[in-house]
């Protein structure tokens, strides 16, 4: 019998956008394009509430 792993949880204090199931998880967590993101994460570093503060300006 085969076990289904679930998938990992995205870590709720850091945006890493090298991994490509935390990029969709931010994306769809803050409401934005992934482009968007990786932009607001390369101008405010991985921390999520700057990330947060950058998408908001």
């Amino acid at each position: 019998m085969e076990r289904k792993l679930k998938p990992k949880a995205a870590d709720t204090r850091t945006v890493d956008i090298d991994d490509a199931y935390t990029l969709d998880f931010w994306a769809k967590e803050f409401n934005v394009s992934k482009e968007k993101l990786m932009a607001a994460v390369l101008a405010a570093g991985t921390n999520a509430p700057d990330v947060k503060r950058e998408l908001k300006k």
